[in-house]
């Protein structure tokens, strides 16, 4: 082989290794930042510089988290005791309770949320979405409910559809709702008219599902068979499946931000998913929390975590975040901070790595060849 042939081939095998190793700082840009114990974490909402956490035993707990490192209790609801999610819109906050229905609090001071007014759906308020002045629930036991907040007193059910079975979650994109049955997939429902929403389309998912998001022209379903399912929504009427990413079966939550989904594991904690590429998602980033993972928010460079009996989890997500074009998903007495810090699980990349070291001797090598060359 002649010298200017290996030249040619040694830069080749440099470029790859520095590629390569450009990718795995990306992948592993996932560190813990802070923690608080909200006591059990099940889901959770952002908003500003406070995030919402619905907790199993403390109802709705506001935490200032302008200080990630060190986030603090602003206030607390404990008058749902069967809270299951929250959605943010202004200053109010929307909580799906299992006997209550949903729940409209007043947030504009954190210290003292406020019940305004409620709506009984009749069955089991498992998740909620706001666009504008709609709230739009899954109802597990009756399907989708459409509710009026204009009025936050007297919020009033406009419309209803029924799905088949158990209803899980709930996302919103314009004239449609995408709701998931935990055992028959996704159903596309148009709502351009509240009060009498109908059927645009469907598609039948294995296994069950439990969480959806949507972004652009696709659903984001989390599946207990699939792991992450996206299916092309492009044609209401015609759903088809575009790609799917394994996780194992114990997924809860999904949102999209960007190019990137983020997937709560009860057993793995989060994954982020690139599905820049929707028929061939792939890993970009994970966090094994030390909890059991239900619901993630993301906002800016900074995922929140509810992470069962670890409360919220704050992790520094990096390059992965872009704090545009956000999905958002649903499929959940003040206390003292207790702020801990652990070293990260998946740090993030100190020095070249592998990849970088590799990259070095190749351009050494080089520059010997083409000096001898000289």
């Amino acid at each position: 082989m002649t010298g200017s042939r290996m030249t040619v081939l040694m830069l080749i095998a440099a470029a790859m290794f520095v590629t390569n190793a450009g990718a795995i700082s990306v992948a592993e840009d996932v560190t813990f930042i802070g923690s608080y114990d909200t006591g059990i974490a099940s889901y959770v909402a952002v908003s500003g510089n406070y995030a919402y956490v619905i907790d199993e035993t403390n109802g709705l707990v506001i935490v200032d988290v302008s200080d990630k490192e060190a986030p603090v209790v602003a206030g607390s609801y404990d008058a749902v005791e069967d809270a299951c999610s929250v959605a943010i819109s202004g200053n109010y906050a929307y909580v799906t309770d299992k006997y209550d229905g949903l729940v409209v609090l007043d947030v504009s001071d954190k210290e003292k949320p406020v019940r305004t007014g409620n709506y009984d759906v009749r069955g089991y308020a498992r998740a909620v979405v706001v666009s504008g002045d709609y709230a739009y629930v899954a109802d597990r036991s009756n399907g989708l409910v459409i509710v009026d907040i204009s009025d936050k007193e007297e919020p009033v059910c406009v419309g209803r559809y029924r799905v088949a079975r158990d209803t899980y979650g709930v996302a919103v994109s314009e004239d449609y709702a995408y709701v998931v049955d935990y055992n028959n997939g996704l159903v596309i429902v148009n709502v351009s008219n509240k009060e009498q929403p109908v059927l645009a389309g469907s598609y039948n998912l294995e296994g069950w599902s439990v969480g959806v998001a949507v972004s652009g022209d696709y659903a984001y379903v989390a599946s207990g068979s699939e792991g992450l399912a996206i299916v092309d929504v492009s044609d209401a009427g015609a759903p088809e499946l575009a790609g799917t990413y394994d996780a194992t079966p114990h997924v809860e939550t999904v949102i999209v931000s960007g190019d990137y989904a983020y997937v709560t594991d009860t057993d793995n904690g989060l994954a982020i998913v690139d599905v820049s590429d929707a028929e061939a998602p792939e890993l970009a980033g994970s966090y094994d929390t030390d909890g059991d993972a239900h619901a993630v928010a993301v906002s800016g460079d900074y995922a929140y975590v509810a992470d069962g009996g670890k409360g919220l989890v704050i992790l520094q997500v990096g390059a992965t975040a872009t704090p545009t074009r956000v999905a958002a998903t649903v499929s959940p007495t003040t206390q003292t901070a207790e702020t801990t810090q652990t070293p990260a699980k998946s740090p993030k990349s100190e020095g070249p790595g592998f990849g970088g070291v590799f990259a070095v001797a190749g351009l050494l090598a080089i520059a010997y060849l083409m000096r001898r060359q000289g």
